[in-house]
């Protein structure tokens, strides 16, 4: 919310319909009013006619509606299952486009009315409204309301006219946002950022992301993450123009794509187009209801060999080999870590506990052809996992994920490996995998923030001057907002004279694979990588002829490399 230049304040002027505005759009307002680099100093509000939606129509004349208009009766049964999943599932708290009246937040702000000219789905601004907004001097126009918009208009801001796109728009362009993402299938919903031009959907992107589709039945809960995940985009693009100025936007703009859709613009779905998503759902549903296996974490390693498993120098993987370890009934293990220590190989990992639901970290010593059984070694009361440990300056040190207790926690063994004391918090915030890196005297930390209440996640990156000292972002984060590589997947290693980042793709299914990017740039100024390799579960040895369903974690490290891996195993089995 600060910037680090000392320009004036950027001038932004809102457009809105009125003054009850989607939640995630309060909350982009709250970001603008929270910050040091700009403010809004003019609200330019439709006033055009309402579209004559009533609340008190009678139920008679709504019907009459519906059966006078076959575009209305064409989607009606889109319009039941909508009502139908707003009853079942919704949460006002997670709704981001439940109206929230903001005219106390906008209190004091100029505000001029203008009736848009309208041809269909289109608004053109009268030539005295664009002379009014220019007169203004305004920066940035940023597009809550209105409809699609041509004309002068798109130019009467310094930096033109920006507004969200709840869609990917490579492949969805229209409406409803994200409902044909479950239509078909589709493992991701995307969200930008962008500058409207002339043509639709198709403005200088500023920001994008990917998220995780529900891969259910319900439109809410498909749109919580990626609405809440992408709000910030606006503050985020803001800061940067005041501190690095319009060409660094541009610059850093994401590359334009051809359009990839099934349909040149979507429109509400068609009474067949869901009755027959709905039955194939609910074949694929029905039996989650009784289900005869469920899905089960587990640890496997295996002793080094003269290849790695993973050598994506090579573009290859080989996951030959590894033998699983048994967690207790009732557990499972995962996020495996190795660590080297005075001629033994140590083993930690999240030891889960369904009872509980909450995991605590467990070591064992692998160097032996029969593992020690594991034992706890760091609890807290709350959920643990990732425990990433490494050594530093003589001392050895862990971090594990603690989001439960909204920390970024550094522990050091005061009995290695059995006794742990907190030393430091580094970091507050909800934050999952934190993955440091130390290189020429400069700590880097590779943070994956989550959005509370979705699984909206964004990478970023940190750096510091010691262990223990404040962090800063680094100028390149954030560095990822795609469910594919926004979480680690373990540290960083180094190979045929490379520098790997191992990342988890959550696409589809949590977990599902490991994604590997060789790192090009890394200093305190700059940071680039590029994918190179993917390690899906189809690699993973069946576990009691079963194959996995996924894979999220490597290391390798004392003679030995781990990874862990989901698979569907009976019920009662665990």
């Amino acid at each position: 919310m600060t910037s680090e230049s000392q320009a004036p304040k950027l001038k932004l002027a809102l457009l809105v319909d009125d003054l009850h505005l989607q939640a995630v759009f309060a909350e982009a307002i709250d970001h603008i009013r929270a910050s040091s680099f700009a403010e809004i100093v003019l609200v330019v509000r439709n006033g055009a006619p309402a579209s004559g939606k009533s609340g008190s129509a009678s139920l008679a004349s709504r019907a009459a509606k519906f059966v006078r208009s076959p575009k209305l009766r064409h989607a009606i049964v889109y319009a039941l299952y909508v009502k139908f999943d707003a009853w079942r599932t919704y949460k006002a708290d997670l709704d981001p486009t439940r109206l929230v009246d903001c005219s106390q937040r906008l209190a004091g702000v100029e505000e001029i009315r203008v009736v848009p000219e309208q041809n269909g789905a289109v608004h053109r601004f009268p030539q005295a409204a664009i002379d009014a907004i220019r007169a203004r001097d305004i920066d940035v126009i940023v597009r809550f309301g209105f409809n699609i918009l041509k004309g002068d208009i798109l130019t009467a801001a310094r930096y033109g006219i920006w507004s969200f796109h709840h869609g990917d728009n490579d492949f969805y362009r229209g409406l409803p946002p994200y409902m044909w993402e479950l239509l078909e299938d589709n493992p991701r919903c995307g969200a930008i950022l962008q500058i409207l031009g002339d043509d639709l959907d198709n403005g200088l992107v500023l920001a994008k992301g990917q998220y995780a589709s529900e891969g259910g039945l319900s439109l809410f809960r498909n749109r919580i993450a990626p609405y809440w995940g992408s709000v910030h985009f606006l503050i985020w693009k803001l800061k940067e123009l005041h501190e690095r100025g319009f060409a660094f936007l541009q610059a850093r703009a994401v590359p334009p794509a051809p359009y990839r859709g099934l349909r040149r613009l979507y429109g509400k779905p068609r009474n067949r187009e869901m009755l027959g998503w709905l039955w194939r759902m609910l074949k694929r549903k029905v039996p989650d209801r009784f289900p005869r296996r469920a899905l089960h974490w587990m640890t496997a390693i295996r002793r080094r060999t003269a290849e790695p498993a993973l050598r994506p120098a090579a573009r290859t993987a080989d996951l030959s080999g590894f033998r699983f370890i048994m967690a207790p009934n009732g557990h499972f293990y995962a996020d495996p870590f190795l660590f080297a220590h005075e001629g033994r190989t140590f083993l930690f990992l999240e030891d889960f506990s369904y009872a509980e639901s909450r995991g605590d970290i467990a070591v064992m010593d692998v160097t032996d052809e029969v593992p020690d059984t594991a034992r706890i070694c760091l609890s807290t009361g709350s959920h643990l996992s990732y425990p990433f440990v490494f050594s530093h300056d003589g001392a050895i040190y862990m971090i594990p994920e603690s989001l439960a207790a909204g920390e970024v926690a550094l522990y050091r063994a005061e009995v290695f490996p059995d006794r742990w004391v907190k030393t430091h918090v580094l970091f507050r915030g909800a934050v999952v995998d934190t993955t440091p890196w130390f290189e020429n005297g400069v700590w880097y930390f590779f943070v994956t923030f989550i959005v509370p209440g979705t699984e909206a996640v964004a990478l970023h990156l940190f750096i510091a001057d010691g262990l223990t000292e404040p962090w800063r972002p680094h100028p390149a984060s954030p560095l990822s907002h795609d469910v594919r590589d926004a979480r680690g997947a373990g540290r960083l290693f180094r190979q045929n004279g490379g520098l790997f980042r191992p990342a988890q793709d959550c696409s589809g299914t949590y977990g599902r694979a490991i994604r590997v990017f060789q790192v090009d740039a890394l200093t305190p100024d700059t940071y680039a990588e590029h994918f190179v390799l993917e390690v899906g579960p189809d690699a993973v040895p069946d576990f009691a002829d079963r194959p996995a369903e996924g894979i999220h974690t490597y290391d390798d490290a004392g003679g030995f490399e781990v990874i862990d891996a989901k698979f569907k195993l009976p019920v009662g089995s665990f």
